[in-house]
């Protein structure tokens, strides 16, 4: 008959020099320290501060203090939110996801410029960048006005045209007048197109609401400059757009500064295949 007393342990030595149990306890062991050192990753820790300043937030976006239904509620979905969030980035969906990672990106971008202080432009600063940016500022010329021809091949046209500025100066309108006027809204190139460049100069510089004689090689013109836009803004509206220009170039430099400053830490490996 085989004595038992002694299987017991030969079967319990045999496996306590097995390699795959080896493995499974060091498991084990990495995970308790692992767990005692940072906490178990699926234990959310809320503690009284945290509450409180989430729940100081969510009054700032309902303009009012919580219920105490309303306080549980939003906890409540906050929670459940924190427990997505972890999830989601347990399982790499912020690098999975180019959307994910490009707001990740945008917010890294974000917190560099609130870190960046940019002051307040001089006025010679102001200067240098309107001298250097003008084109960004101002916005071509564009003349709105209207003309009456008289062709010069007509006997009567110096007479005419004499006689029709009288009329339009006492007050008279082309309408009224059963006159055929042409209006134009355009830039100084179509003005000089249609009329050639030393009257398209004249046209150009003509009060507003006054009808004025000019004329091209086969044309006697009454020419009257209704408005004309574009140009530079007013001074103050130009002030405060070289400010925002200014400000904002500044700023996307020192962003640029800090992700610079960042990619430094890091460095890439090229892997052949």
């Amino acid at each position: 008959m085989p004595r038992s007393d002694g299987a017991t342990p030969t079967k319990l030595a045999r496996l306590l020099r097995e390699p795959t149990l080896h493995f499974f306890a060091l498991a084990a062991l990495l995970l308790s320290v692992q767990r005692l050192v940072t906490g178990d990753p699926r234990t959310i820790v809320v503690t009284p501060a945290l509450e409180a300043d989430l729940l100081r937030h969510y009054q700032d976006q309902i303009g009012r203090a919580p219920t105490s239904a309303e306080a549980s509620a939003f906890m409540g979905a906050w929670k459940t939110d924190e427990v997505l969030y972890r999830e989601a980035l347990r399982e790499g969906l912020d690098r999975e996801d180019p959307t994910v990672r490009s707001v990740l990106v945008a917010k890294m971008r974000e917190r560099a410029l609130l870190q960046s202080r940019v002051p307040e432009p001089s006025d010679a600063e102001l200067g240098r960048y309107f001298e250097e940016h003008r084109a960004q500022f101002e916005t071509p010329l564009i003349y709105e006005h209207e003309y009456v021809a008289f062709p010069k091949s007509d006997a009567d046209a110096e007479r005419e045209r004499a006689k029709v500025e009288a009329e339009l100066a006492a007050g008279a309108s082309p309408a009224s007048l059963k006159l055929r006027t042409t209006g134009a809204n355009v830039d100084r190139t179509r003005i000089e197109q249609e009329f050639g460049p030393s009257v398209a100069d004249a046209i150009c510089r003509l009060p507003l609401g006054q009808w004025r004689e000019l004329e091209t090689n086969d044309r006697l013109l009454l020419v009257q400059m209704i408005a004309v836009r574009g140009g530079l803004p007013p001074p103050d509206v130009l002030h405060a757009e070289l400010v925002a220009a200014w400000k904002g170039e500044k700023e996307r430099a020192a962003v640029a500064r800090a992700t610079q400053a960042i990619a430094a830490r890091y460095r890439f490996e090229e892997k052949s295949p």
